[in-house]
């Protein structure tokens, strides 16, 4: 194995403040108009429900970044390059910023479903390093 999990201990620490934000800013909440609870929606019940929601959200990241290749803009700055800089950060590509997205939803997604998301990914790595090329005839 090329990473051993705590050596991706990174990844934890980072899905930890991704959630604390995430629930700060009222994305864990059920969805406004929805007439659930909190209770409702943190139910057993709608883990099918938060995993589509959960999945959709990944999934628009991923299409943003497909639109501005389309667009031939990935390495244009983004739509808030602006307010990045008057908060003293430099500035994200289009490109950059939907990879953060990406990343960002994905370890949410983790939290959420209790997934240690340093072992997915040193495990599921390893297991990649020992498939054929191209997976067996795969394309791309």
């Amino acid at each position: 194995m090329d990473f051993a999990p705590d050596d991706l201990d990174i990844l934890r620490k980072l899905m930890t403040a991704i959630t604390v934000n995430s629930t700060s800013k009222g994305f864990r909440q059920p969805p406004p108009d929805s007439g659930l609870t909190q209770e409702q929606w943190d139910s057993p019940g709608m883990t099918s429900v938060r995993a589509a929601v959960f999945t959709a959200n990944q999934h628009g990241e991923a299409s943003e970044f497909w639109e501005a290749a389309r667009k031939g803009s990935l390495g244009a700055l983004c739509d808030k390059s602006d307010k990045m800089l008057d908060m003293g950060l430099d500035p994200l590509t289009n490109a950059e910023e939907e990879i953060a997205d990406e990343i960002i939803r994905a370890l949410d997604k983790a939290e959420f479903f209790g997934i240690d998301p340093a072992r997915a990914v040193a495990t599921k790595h390893a297991f990649n390093t020992g498939r054929a090329h191209r997976h067996g005839g795969k394309l791309l």
